[in-house]
């Protein structure tokens, strides 16, 4: 599997940060709010992650270079 560059996941992650607290302290600012969903998207399909939060937690992760804690498996479920 090819990573993304460590350099380009921590400047999108900063960026990431920066466009939360921005939209945080202007909530109904359309234009701020549509740059921060663009840089989640962006953050989400190149950590391969379906949400943002999970998108931001992997790539604080791999720029620290650790591991993630082992997530959940559905084994053993009915249907899955």
């Amino acid at each position: 599997m090819l990573l993304p560059d460590r350099n380009t996941v921590d400047r999108l992650l900063r960026h990431y940060r920066a466009q939360e607290r921005t939209v945080l302290a202007r909530p109904c600012d359309l234009s701020a709010r549509r740059r921060f969903e663009d840089t989640a998207y962006t953050l989400c399909v190149l950590m391969g992650e379906r949400t943002a939060r999970e998108a931001a937690q992997a790539a604080e992760h791999y720029v620290a270079g650790t591991r993630p804690a082992p997530q959940p498996t559905l084994e053993g479920l009915p249907g899955a």
